[in-house]
């Protein structure tokens, strides 16, 4: 019989109730994992606990605000108590954001950065006393192609993946010589309910975009390969890819087709 390969390993994974995090946390638990589960709606988390304990291994829901840094003091108390370590940490918690950048609010901008940038930090900088108790630990930040290229009216969101990026970049390289290896998967489109939880400027709301969305499972899948190959960079669905290209070797030619994408006059009713 062939061992699953993450069997006997923990993996926490932050908004796990839905979307990208849940699909991540069936992945894991298909490979043998132990998962524990961190997210706000309770009842949904609950959910997807279930999903995970049906695999045939143990999962722990945690409900946690990624922002309140006693949330994750608490997090991190309970996988301790339950597993006495952390073999790999994802940092999928995440909120999008829609307007031209003068028609956000500070207020705003201030909620994306707090959910994508500083509580990833926080929930990493909690998780490293565990993650140091198990040989070839690893984290792995979700960003987004978004976050390799700006584009109109998504530029606080964009920023604060670009962030992610950068941080991811800084902590690989303090990292590296414990053995702790740090992953960065940046998604595409994604079928989930990221669109209906962003926050939009006042007066705007994007139209549907006419491409196709990979589904969350198969981001998921993705996430799992990058974690048993150790793989540093990974950028998903061939838009992506192309965008990310595109940008790195005609960077002028790209902002033209970036103008194309939308109309900045264009409001909600």
């Amino acid at each position: 019989m062939k061992i699953p390969p993450f069997r006997e390993r923990t993996v926490l994974v932050t908004g796990a109730s839905s979307g990208i995090g849940r699909a991540a946390a069936r992945a894991f638990a298909a490979a043998g994992a132990n998962v524990v589960l961190a997210a706000r709606r309770e009842s949904a988390l609950q959910d997807a606990a279930r999903e995970v304990e049906a695999l045939g291994v143990r999962a722990l829901p945690v409900p946690c605000d990624v922002t309140r840094a006693e949330d994750v003091e608490r997090l991190l108390r309970e996988t301790d108590a339950a597993f006495g370590g952390l073999d790999l940490l994802v940092n999928n918690a995440g909120i999008g954001l829609y307007g031209p950048l003068e028609a956000i609010s500070e207020a705003q901008l201030r909620e994306v950065f707090e959910v994508n940038v500083f509580a990833l930090w926080r929930v990493t900088r909690a998780a490293l006393p565990l993650l140091r108790r198990r040989k070839g630990a690893q984290v792995m930040n979700v960003s987004s192609v978004l976050g390799h290229r700006g584009l109109p009216l998504l530029g606080g969101y964009c920023a604060s993946k670009a962030a992610v990026n950068a941080m991811t970049e800084s902590l690989r390289t303090e990292l590296a010589s414990e053995g702790i290896r740090v992953l960065l998967v940046s998604p595409g489109l994604t079928e989930s309910e990221f669109r209906e939880h962003r926050r939009n400027a006042e007066g705007w709301a994007q139209d549907a975009i006419p491409l196709r969305a990979m589904p969350a499972e198969a981001v998921a899948q993705a996430m799992l390969r990058a974690a048993l190959r150790g793989r540093r960079d990974t950028v998903l669905t061939l838009p992506g890819r192309a965008m990310v290209l595109a940008n790195r070797f005609v960077p002028g030619l790209f902002d033209l087709v970036a103008r194309r994408t939308a109309n900045p006059r264009k409001k909600s009713s």
